[in-house]
């Protein structure tokens, strides 16, 4: 057996050729791994209770931890101990708390929006993600109010060259903008 055989798949192999007749969930999927589009998220919307990615436990542990160091410290040392490791434990999570818990939202809004399509649109309509396109940042789509499905179709429903130009504009597009 050779080593290839052993190590998983990468999205783009698990995809596998175009057919022409993906859903515009896996259009915009592929799209992405193949770097046509960015994607963006809005930690405002995605970061708070009701969202369907919203983890309590990664917003408020850190900080319950910290209140627990510190208060066990300040009984079982003193107080200055515990006001110094306050200040440090505050100062570092000032500094990477923030960095950490988008990270960590990104991640798992990645998961749910590729994961599968009813993960995507319980994401698009909650709001918070957006997509443009790499090629032409102009074009933008930001749920819940933009059409996914009609911005797959139109600029992403391209074969799979990584450097493939987005789809012509339609002619009743090119007299709305003249």
């Amino acid at each position: 057996m050779s080593a290839k055989k052993d190590e998983p798949l990468s999205p783009l192999e698990e995809l596998g050729p175009r057919t022409g007749d993906e859903t515009p969930h896996e259009l915009i999927y592929r799209s992405y791994l193949l770097g046509r589009i960015h994607f963006g998220t809005k930690i405002a919307i995605l970061n708070r209770a009701g969202s369907p990615v919203y983890s309590a436990y990664e917003n408020w542990g850190p900080i319950a931890l910290i209140a627990f160091v510190v208060t066990y410290t300040m009984i079982t040392s003193s107080i200055e101990a515990g006001l110094t490791l306050l200040l440090v434990l505050v100062l570092a999570g000032v500094l990477i708390l923030p960095k950490w818990v988008l990270k960590k939202l990104r991640i798992r809004v990645l998961e749910k929006a590729f994961g599968s399509e009813p993960g995507w649109r319980e994401l698009w309509n909650h709001g918070g993600i957006s997509m443009r396109l790499a090629a032409d940042s102009s074009v933008v789509c930001d749920g819940p109010e933009g059409d996914w499905e009609a911005f797959a179709r139109r600029y992403l429903d391209l074969p799979d060259q990584p450097d493939a130009a987005p789809a012509p504009a339609a002619p009743a597009d090119q007299a709305a903008k003249g």
